[in-house]
């Protein structure tokens, strides 16, 4: 099968942690990836709240070199892609096409030139906030309620005239429609779930129906995110809840615009769940419980690499 997939932290677990990623003990490697037909994954360097000006900075520097190294040594199966051309050219040679993504937009420290650094990079998509506020804007656990900054304003901009994809998972809900309305374009929130869920972590992290209108309405992209506080811990926590989440952003007409991003190797994840090597079997399941194999090609595949060759 096909799996494409906006949201990881497994770069910065390989740093962490000091394991490759050929093959590993961690929700992903390689060498499970290598069963996919086609394998297109988002790896994304996160800056933790606490890290600030140019440490934020360095930190990124340490986990993007160490991931670098690690591509290098693994080459005939993986290449970082910039642009839609070179994802469709990675996939036609069957190896992990890599994008790279920063979560934080701390890690600029109010510099808009870093920006242009993290362009030069290879950075094609950043989470403009965690959890907490940044120079940027306000996380969806913040206590300010503050949307975008002044500088936040310019980030957005210039990510738009480079086409860095905007993304707004953890970004509270005044700075989601601030972007929605500076930007006027396609974002995405890359490891998102719906507002359905009855604690106090999903009902400051998910998405309200409306925010899922306003992104199907900007052709935008969803990526449901496997943590299982996000999912939902009012009962399973497994399959069954991506199922009930897939449906809901079904009924609000998101079939063409959600997608995964699973948030492995960055949040707790039920045990039917834990790893990629579940992917193959979670589609099974959606399949027996009701949702179409076209509509699971999209949702595990297509919808993902239509945007990102739209938008890069």
């Amino acid at each position: 099968m096909k799996f494409l997939d906006f949201h990881c932290d497994t770069a910065g677990e390989c740093f962490l942690q000091q394991k490759p990623l050929w093959k590993n003990d961690l929700h992903i490697d390689l060498s499970r990836a290598s069963s996919f037909s086609a394998y297109a994954q988002v790896f994304a360097i996160w800056i933790p709240d606490e890290k600030r000006g140019d440490a934020a900075f360095q930190y990124y520097r340490a986990v993007l070199e160490n991931f670098r190294t690690e591509v290098q040594k693994n080459a005939a199966h993986i290449a970082i892609c910039e642009t839609g051309s070179d994802l469709q050219t990675v996939l036609q040679q069957q190896k992990t096409a890599a994008v790279l993504a920063v979560e934080g937009g701390a890690v600029l420290g109010g510099c808009l030139e870093k920006l242009d650094q993290l362009y030069r990079d290879g950075v094609r998509l950043m989470t403009l906030t965690w959890n907490g506020d940044n120079e940027i804007a306000s996380g969806c656990f913040s206590e300010t309620n503050g949307g975008l900054t002044p500088f936040g304003q310019r980030v957005v901009d210039k990510m738009r005239e480079k086409r860095m994809l905007v993304d707004v998972s953890h970004l509270n809900e005044r700075g989601f429609y601030e972007v929605a309305e500076r930007l006027g374009a396609p974002f995405l929130a890359s490891h998102s779930n719906a507002k359905i869920v009855d604690n106090p972590y999903a009902a400051a992290r998910n998405l309200t129906d409306e925010q899922i209108r306003t992104l199907i309405r900007q052709h935008g992209l969803i990526g449901i995110n496997l943590c299982a506080d996000f999912l939902g811990n009012n009962g399973s926590t497994g399959f069954d809840a991506v199922l009930r989440h897939i449906s809901h952003f079904l009924e609000l007409g998101a079939e063409h615009c959600l997608a995964f991003g699973c948030d492995f190797d960055g949040c707790t994840v039920h045990e039917s769940l834990s790893g990629i090597e579940h992917i193959p079997e979670l589609f099974s399941y959606l399949l027996q419980h009701g949702i179409s194999e076209p509509q699971l090609e999209n949702i595990f595949f297509e919808n993902g690499l239509a945007f990102l060759i739209a938008n890069l």
